[in-house]
C-alpha cells in the first residue's frame, strides 16, 4: 500500500508552496494513520531508503501537527544528521511546479488508502468468521449468523466512517486574512442554496421557521405523545413536498429519468399497507372506509391514481417497513445506498425515519438513554455523510398529555435522553389538545437554522391523516378560556371541522 511514489506525493502535498489543499491537523492525522497502518500490515520488506524517507515524513507530520510553519520544520530537520540526505529532495518539493489536478490526485490517493486501512480494521474478525464457516467450528447457527452480521456491519460502518470524514481540502480552520475562502464558500452554497433544500410542504413553516425548508446535512426531530401526529407529520411533509415540485405532462412510458426527487420513508411502527393507506388518504382526501371501498372496487385504480400523481410531480416515495428494534443507523445507510444506486445521489430529497425510539444500536450500552443518544448522533452523522436532511420523530414524556396550549410545551418533556436534543439541529414538540378535536399545539424548542421558541398551532383531520394548516400559536402569557375559545373558533373557520 505504501510506495515511494506515494511518499514523494505526500511530501509535495505537505510542503509545496503552491498547494491548493488546506493543510490542517486533520490532513496530518490522515497521512500519519496511513503510514502507521502500513508499517503493521505490509507483507514485504520496505527498502531501507524508502523506510528512512517515510520516517522523515512522519517527523514532518509530527512537527506540523504541533503548529510549526513549513519553514521552521525544514530548518529544524536541517540540523539533524539522520535526515540530512533528504534536504535537497525536500527543497525540490517545496518549489516544484504542479497543477491543481496534481494535488487533487494526491488527495484521491490518500482517501483510497484510508478506505483500505478501514477495510482491514476488522480483517481478523472477518477471517475468524469465514474460517468457522469453512471448518464448521461454530457452536450453533444462531451464533454464526450473529457473528457474521455484527462483523459485516462493523466493516460497513468503518467504510462509512472513512466517507464521513470531512474532505481534507475543506477548511477545518480558516485564517481570515491569509487563507483562500473558496472551499468554505463552496460548502456554504451547497448547504444553504435554496434549490438544495427540501420543502416541508407547509408554506408557513418554510417561510417562518425553516427559512426555505429542510436543509441538507441537518437532523430534524418532531416529538410528541401518542396520537399527537408524529407519523402523520412525517408522512404529510413528504406528500406536500412532492406536490410542491410542480407538474409535468404524463408520457406513455415513464422512466427513472423522469423522477426529480426521491423521498425515503422508513417506518418501524406502521407496516407497508398502513403507510400506503396513510399516503393515499391525505393525498386524495378520503377516510379509511372510503379508501377500503375504493380498494375493494378496483385496487388497480388506486395504484394508478398514486403512480400518476407522483409521475406528474416528478417524485417517488420509497417505503420500507422493519419491525421495531430491528434496524440500526448502519442499516439505514445501506438503505440509502440502495436507493442511490437506483436513482442517483443528487435526487435524494431526504430520509424520513419513524422513529428514533424504535431504532437499535449496533453496540449495547448499560443505559437506554445512552443508546438513544448514540442513535441520534448516528442519524446526524448520516445526514452529514449523504448531505441530505434526515427527518424523524420521537416520544415526549407523559406530562405532554396535560398540555392545553403551546406555551406549556418545552424541551424538558423529551423522553429518556436529552442527547436527542443535543445532537439534533431542530426539535419541535407536538401535543394534541385535550378539549378540541383536530387541534394540535406545537412549540419549536431548538432550531439551528431558523426561529426557535416559537409557538405553533396545527389543524389536523385525523380521519384522513391530514395536516390541514399551520399557524403561529398563542403567545406565552395569554390566558383565559374565553380568549382560547375565540382563538380556536377563528382558527377553525372555514375548514369544515367542528370543535368538540
Amino acid at each position: 500500500m505504501i510506495t515511494e511514489s506515494f511518499i514523494n506525493s505526500c511530501f509535495k502535498l505537505l510542503l509545496n508552496k503552491n498547494s491548493i489543499v488546506k493543510r490542517s491537523k486533520g490532513l496530518y492525522r490522515d497521512v500519519m494513520e496511513i503510514l502507521l497502518f502500513s508499517e503493521t500490515r505490509e507483507t514485504y520488506e520496505i527498502p531501507l531508503m524508502v523506510k528512512n524517507k517515510m520516517n522523515c515524513l512522519k517527523k514532518i507530520l509530527s512537527l506540523l501537527s504541533e503548529g510549526k510553519s513549513i519553514d521552521s520544520v525544514i530548518d529544524s530537520i536541517t540540523y539533524s544528521e539522520k535526515f540530512r540526505e533528504f534536504i535537497d529532495f525536500m527543497d525540490t518539493k517545496i518549489n516544484e511546479d504542479a497543477r491543481d489536478e496534481d494535488f487533487q490526485d494526491i488527495v484521491g490517493q490518500i482517501r483510497l488508502r484510508q478506505k483500505v486501512s478501514n477495510l482491514f480494521r476488522n480483517y481478523d474478525e472477518l477471517n475468524n468468521v469465514l474460517e468457522s464457516i469453512k471448518d464448521g467450528s461454530f457452536e450453533a447457527l444462531d451464533d454464526l449468523v450473529e457473528d457474521y452480521e455484527v462483523t459485516i456491519k462493523k466493516l460497513y460502518a468503518n467504510m462509512m466512517e472513512s466517507n464521513r470524514d470531512v474532505s481534507i481540502q475543506a477548511a477545518a480552520s480558516l485564517d481570515l486574512t491569509k487563507d483562500n475562502y473558496d472551499p468554505v464558500m463552496e460548502m456554504i452554497i451547497r448547504k444553504y442554496k435554496s434549490t438544495n433544500k427540501t420543502s416541508s410542504g407547509f408554506e408557513f413553516l418554510d417561510k417562518n421557521v425553516f427559512y426555505g425548508g429542510y436543509e441538507p446535512s441537518r437532523l430534524y426531530v418532531w416529538a410528541g405523545g401518542s396520537g399527537a401526529g408524529k407519523s402523520t407529520m412525517l408522512n404529510n411533509t413528504i406528500i406536500l413536498s412532492a406536490n410542491s415540485l410542480g407538474t409535468h405532462e404524463l408520457k406513455e412510458v415513464q422512466t427513472v429519468d423522469d423522477i426529480e426527487k426521491v423521498y425515503i420513508y422508513v417506518s418501524l411502527e406502521n407496516t407497508i399497507e398502513e403507510s400506503l393507506m396513510r399516503t393515499y388518504q391525505p393525498l386524495f382526501n378520503v377516510r379509511t372506509t372510503e379508501f377500503l371501498e375504493q380498494v375493494a372496487a378496483s385496487g388497480q385504480t388506486v395504484e394508478k391514481r398514486i403512480k400518476d400523481h407522483l409521475w406528474t410531480h416528478g417524485a417517488t416515495i420509497v417505503m420500507k417497513y422493519f419491525p421495531a428494534m430491528s434496524l440500526s443507523c448502519v442499516d439505514l445507510m445501506g438503505i440509502v445506498d440502495e436507493v442511490i444506486s437506483e436513482y442517483g445521489k443528487e435526487k435524494i430529497a431526504g430520509l424520513y425515519v419513524d422513529y428514533i425510539d424504535l431504532l437499535k444500536t449496533d453496540t449495547r450500552y448499560d443505559l437506554y438513554r445512552i443508546e438513544l443518544g448514540h442513535i441520534t448522533l448516528g442519524l446526524k452523522t448520516l445526514a452529514v455523510q449523504y448531505n441530505i436532511p434526515v427527518i424523524t420523530g420521537t416520544q415526549l414524556t407523559r406530562d405532554v398529555y396535560k398540555i392545553t396550549e403551546s406555551k406549556d410545551l418545552n424541551i424538558a418533556q423529551m423522553s429518556e435522553s436529552i442527547k436527542k436534543v443535543e445532537h439534533a439541529d431542530f426539535v419541535a414538540m407536538l401535543a394534541k389538545d385535550r378539549n378540541i378535536e383536530g387541534l394540535v399545539h406545537g412549540m419549536v424548542g431548538k432550531n439551528r437554522s431558523g426561529k426557535s421558541n416559537m409557538s405553533l398551532t396545527f389543524k389536523v383531520d385525523f380521519e384522513r391523516f391530514k395536516f390541514l394548516d399551520v399557524g403561529e400559536g398563542k403567545a406565552a402569557g395569554s390566558d383565559g378560556d374565553a380568549e382560547k375559545k375565540s382563538s380556536s373558533q377563528k382558527f377553525f373557520a372555514g375548514t369544515g371541522i367542528m370543535e368538540a
